[in-house]
């Protein structure tokens, strides 16, 4: 006779938060059933295709045989300098390719695990709230701490220091979801500040290059070398989200920790996805400039529409995300299932970012300039 099996779950999987999105996930499911075109604002995944000199990089370098066996753990060397060169040529750092770089399966990858090399049970990470959920997610896994780190609109959505320090801190910016963009000076208050309470800090710059106006942002590597690390990644600078490359750079002991943890989970990224990647460092960059305006005029359609109807719209000056402001008496979920059930348009509710994050509904400038457009139409109908 079989005996009942106890929940096969591992804890760490039961505890997590709630996906806020999944009843977001549903509606869309039933509209689209129905028969609803949907105009999909919601996910942060480029529409526009990888630049062509990428993909035909990609195709020859997949025809060799020597790209058929497991890649070098760290990433071949040949990427790591490609991107020691576009880190000195962007942001005038210089970098050791063999002791301060790693490659990485995306950077999503490398920043679930960079916990894992550094936290133990019981350490406290201090994550920005809203924020990019793999913070979290990645400290939970670890069994550490979660302190969120409040960034509010009244403060550009930049943080203010807590007294003590913790285990690591996590910033961003340009901010997923707030689009909000950081200075040197505040690098240099976080640099100090990291030294000061012994915190290791991670920079998440994977919108370095989404800029609209404005001076570039800048690298915390550039002013923090000595006490952090920083994740970049391809994805959006050129459109390469499915193909799954990026790096981390900076302090060499935090670097080798994380590549001691992937050494025991992966086996590294297909060679040729890496010298596709070398093609799009070391390649033209005008195809990056044209996205940024093609993501300009996508941005004034939606922010100048949203605008006339009365909503209260932030105009991010990087990034490819919009935040508008809930209606009032009105949830960031409700305003998200309204605007889904009525008008059609697909935004994603903010609070699902962290509770900081209530309020607001976030866009993402990934459909054509016509249906956004559209978008802005079918929302005036409400």
């Amino acid at each position: 006779m079989l005996r009942a099996m106890s929940d096969p779950i591992a804890r760490r999987i039961r505890e997590l938060p709630p996906y806020l999105f999944a009843d977001i996930d549903r509606q869309k499911q039933r509209a689209r059933a129905a028969g609803a075109d949907l105009i999909d604002l919601g996910i942060g995944d480029p529409d526009l295709p990888t630049p062509p000199h990428i993909v035909s990089a990609l195709r020859e370098a997949a025809g060799k045989a020597a790209c058929h066996r497991y890649p070098a753990y760290q990433g071949m060397r040949s990427f790591r300098q490609a991107a020691a060169r576009f880190m000195e040529m962007r942001f005038g750092i210089r970098l050791d390719a063999d002791r301060e770089i790693v490659a990485l399966i995306g950077s999503k990858e490398g920043i679930a695990h960079l916990p894992l090399a550094l936290v133990d049970p019981g350490d406290e990470v201090l994550c920005p709230d809203p924020g990019y959920p793999v913070y979290a997610t990645g400290t939970r896994f670890a069994g550490g701490v979660v302190r969120p780190l409040l960034l509010r609109r009244d403060a550009g959505f930049i943080p203010e220091l807590p007294s003590r320090g913790a285990k690591l801190l996590w910033i961003n910016y340009p901010n997923n979801p707030t689009a909000a963009t950081a200075t040197l000076d505040f690098y240099r208050r976080v640099a100090q500040w990291a030294r000061a309470t012994g915190t290791v800090v991670a920079s998440d710059l994977a919108y370095s290059e989404m800029v609209f106006e404005g001076d570039p942002p800048p690298s915390f590597l550039q002013v923090g070398g000595d006490v952090g690390v920083e994740f970049h990644s391809l994805s959006k600078t050129f459109n390469m989200t499915g193909w799954r490359i990026g790096w981390a750079c900076g302090r060499a002991d935090v670097v080798g920790a994380l590549g001691r943890v992937k050494t025991n989970v992966d086996s590294g990224q297909f060679e040729a996805i890496q010298q596709a990647a070398v093609a799009a460092l070391e390649g033209d960059h005008a195809c990056v400039a044209e996205m940024r305006r093609t993501y300009r005029e996508r941005r004034d359609a939606l922010c100048d529409g949203l605008s006339r109807l009365g909503y209260d719209v932030i105009r991010p000056s990087a990034t490819f995300y919009v935040l508008c402001a809930c209606p009032p008496a009105c949830s960031s979920i409700e305003f998200a299932s309204r605007l889904l059930e009525r008008a059609h348009v697909v935004g994603t509710p903010a609070v699902g970012f962290g509770a900081g994050g209530e309020g607001f509904v976030r866009f993402a400038l990934t459909q054509p300039i016509e249906r956004i457009r559209q978008a802005v139409e079918r929302i005036a109908a409400l």
